[in-house]
């Protein structure tokens, strides 16, 4: 099929020059899919720029957690243990979307001998890791049961001691 020339008769019958009548309808028409094609291209730029955005949210989220549940066990192990605390219930506040306010709390309660109170706090870990199953490996519940049945143990320990030391003492 020839191409219209600009100043032939327009193809549509109107007796105009196609310059005059449907030229610029059909240049218009041949472009459509080039420009349909930039549209998608800046609609995906877009998405992927919100989608970055998102995940370097997340990271630096992540980190933020990271380095405050790890400030917790630094204040534990340098005795710093009402430090740890508030540190810990701050974790509940500002990560409730995660165990680890728990499991820090629980170290705090382990660290001063509070075993029932330690104990506690990871069966609220386990807790937390049953409603969210699929953010955790099989045998992290596993680690955290043979910690409470440790505490659990050494709280009837702990209490058998003062009990003793009452009637002996």
């Amino acid at each position: 099929m020839l191409k219209t020339g600009r100043n032939d008769p327009c193809p549509c019958g109107s007796g105009r020059k196609y310059k005059h009548c449907c030229l610029e309808k059909d240049r218009a028409a041949e472009l459509a899919p080039a420009i349909a094609q930039g549209v998608r291209l800046q609609a995906q730029q877009a998405d992927h720029a919100a989608q970055r955005k998102e995940y370097e949210a997340a990271w630096q989220q992540a980190q933020a957690l990271d380095a405050a549940s790890n400030a917790v066990v630094d204040l534990v192990d340098a005795g710093r243990l009402d430090e740890a605390e508030h540190a810990a219930r701050e974790l509940l506040v500002r990560y409730p979307e995660v165990h680890d306010g728990y499991d820090r709390l629980g170290m705090v309660h382990e660290a001063r001998a509070q075993f029932r109170e330690a104990a506690d706090c990871y069966r609220k870990v386990i807790e937390f890791t049953r409603a969210n199953p699929e953010d955790y490996d099989a045998g992290f519940v596993d680690s955290f049961l043979e910690r409470i049945v440790k505490l659990e143990a050494r709280a009837t320990e702990a209490e058998r001691a003062v009990n003793d030391a009452d009637r002996f003492g």
